[in-house]
């Protein structure tokens, strides 16, 4: 449990995967409650950068998330899912060359991003 740091890949994503992402976020958003905070489409997918961060709650069998997710909820169907709290976003994402899934990351990037997180807030 604890911090968890996202970055971005160095590879662009096609305009054919964005419009997937963006179209999955559009049907989920219908499914959404009147309380629930509104998807903002990005103005611009950096690559080969820090993001920013999320905490890791709990880690949990996929079913279970399933079977507690609400409408509009994205649901994982892997077999494990984390549970996240707290997102919050880099200022000037820094560039970064990451690597395939998760890694422990430098130590002196972790100092410096920390001075610039801000609290994602939901929209809506």
């Amino acid at each position: 449990r604890g911090r968890l740091w996202i970055a971005a890949t160095k590879r662009k994503p096609l305009q054919d995967e964005i419009d997937q992402v963006l179209a999955q976020y559009a049907a989920l958003q219908e499914l959404r409650t009147p309380h629930a905070p509104v998807f903002k489409e990005p103005e611009a997918y950096p690559t080969s950068a820090l993001l920013g961060c999320v905490d890791l709650v709990d880690c949990v069998e996929g079913q279970v998330l399933r079977e507690v997710a609400e409408d509009g909820e994205e649901a994982t169907e892997c077999d494990y899912g984390f549970v996240l709290d707290r997102p919050c976003r880099l200022t000037v994402p820094p560039k970064a060359l990451g690597q395939p899934k998760i890694y422990k990351l430098d130590p002196v990037m972790v100092s410096r991003a920390q001075k610039q997180l801000r609290h994602v807030i939901p929209i809506g």
